[in-house]
């Protein structure tokens, strides 16, 4: 299944909800800045991530034991259990213990 986004091309695959940026943003997470084109969001084995023929850089991988269809949208906000992906930049304040927000060109990590 795949589908439309503004801004990405979104998949599920299995048990992986995929979301394909179209080119590398640079995002901050919970764990600090990151570059990503793509995001990944489930509990995978190696070879289910290797069969989803991802690149090695470049994927925001999120190990959560989620149902990939359990998702929403609200406004430029990706929602899903326990995290949160802001793609319109960083939120008022943080909703979840995994998040990542994009972050504009030149801005610091909180603005």
């Amino acid at each position: 299944m795949s589908t439309w986004t503004d801004r990405a091309r979104l998949y599920i695959r299995g048990r992986a909800f995929l979301l394909d940026l179209g080119e590398e943003v640079a995002f901050y997470t919970e764990s600090g800045p990151k570059r990503a084109r793509y995001l990944l969001v489930g509990k995978l084995s190696l070879p289910e991530r290797l069969r989803l023929g991802l690149p090695r850089e470049g994927v925001l991988h999120y190990p959560l034991a989620v149902d990939p269809l359990a998702f929403e949208w609200e406004g430029e906000t990706l929602i899903l259990p326990g995290l949160r992906v802001y793609l319109g930049g960083p939120p008022a304040f943080v909703e979840t213990p995994y998040y990542a927000w994009r972050l504009q060109a030149g801005a610091p990590y909180g603005a």
